[in-house]
């Protein structure tokens, strides 16, 4: 999870600064927005790593499920109504 924080963090940074560079800012002013854009890029990053763990996690679960589940077929369709 380190790697994406810091990839994403280094992601955000760049192009924030690189933007706030080509808009004509004075490099102090695209500093400081490169530093927020370092902080929301190394935030969406986490955020976006543990939806994907949790994804993943899920169709671990899902196959482990099935795979237990291969004589009893009952699972897989759902409840039946009367």
């Amino acid at each position: 999870m380190r790697y994406f924080l810091l990839m994403g963090g280094f992601a955000g940074f760049a192009v924030v600064m690189i933007a706030s560079l080509y808009a004509g800012n004075r490099p102090a002013t695209a500093l400081r927005d490169a530093s927020i854009g370092l902080f929301v890029g190394g935030f969406l990053f986490r955020m976006l790593h543990a939806a994907y763990l949790a994804g993943i996690k899920g169709c671990i679960a899902d196959r482990l499920k099935v795979g237990r589940n291969v004589d009893n077929s009952d699972d897989l369709e759902g409840p039946r109504r009367a």
